[in-house]
């Protein structure tokens, strides 16, 4: 089964599992994601940020991140692969893996599958700080908006405004205040939007063809 824990500065969660976890899970979201047809302008976010996890899940499973023994009780010792990924990549992570499914042709696994993810990032959420998973807890599967055709851009503001704060349990409660601010009909995401549509006049593409290349360096 997968396990999880806070990373050490606390800007997001370590996913943990042996091979056959990863690959389970990882064939579920390709379930998922096959339905989302990446060049279709407002499908293009939800398929970028299922298709980001896949990758690290893959990556995890074949040897390419990281490596550790968990060690149960004297008799059981069992090496798990596993991953790195931002609390706020994770949170709309699952608010698309949660809506799409319900269009995907799922069996028992795979919703197995999603339930253990969604686990695993609340115990995360509590191991790491309990008085700010509190408030955080509430947007696991909920109350982010992952309809606008803007959503992997609007995730990419997020984490990039998100990580140039010191890393800290300040931070961390500060999550919801920040996917609030991203909302459609805040005045913050208002002007984010129209930055970012000016941007895109100045290169002659769609705003949705535009990404960010100034990401901070992740310290987790």
């Amino acid at each position: 089964m997968l396990q999880s824990n806070p990373t050490k500065k606390g800007t997001g969660i370590e996913l943990w599992g042996d091979y056959g976890d990863l690959t389970s899970l990882y064939e579920t979201i390709h379930k998922i994601g096959e339905r989302l047809n990446e060049y279709k302008k407002e499908e293009k976010g939800q398929s970028d940020i299922i298709m980001g996890f896949a990758y690290e899940v893959r990556k995890a499973f074949q040897y390419s991140r990281m490596k550790e023994k968990f060690i149960f009780d004297s008799e059981n010792k069992v090496e798990y692969f596993g991953f790195k990924y931002l609390w706020t990549d994770l949170l709309y992570l699952i608010s698309v893996l949660r809506y799409n499914a319900g269009y995907a042709v799922l069996d028992g696994i795979d919703q197995a599958n999603l339930y253990i993810l969604e686990h695993s990032c609340k115990k995360a959420l509590f191991d790491y700080d309990p008085q700010g998973a509190q408030q955080i807890q509430h947007f696991i599967g909920q109350k982010i908006d992952i309809h606008n055709y803007l959503v992997f851009l609007v995730l990419q503001g997020i984490n990039i405004e998100y990580l140039g704060k010191t890393p800290g349990k300040r931070r961390f409660r500060g999550i919801p205040n920040l996917l609030i601010a991203y909302s459609p009909f805040s005045p913050a995401y208002k002007m984010w939007k129209s930055d970012m549509e000016s941007s895109a006049k100045a290169l002659k593409c769609e705003v949705h063809e535009i990404g960010y290349d100034n990401y901070p360096e992740i310290v987790w």
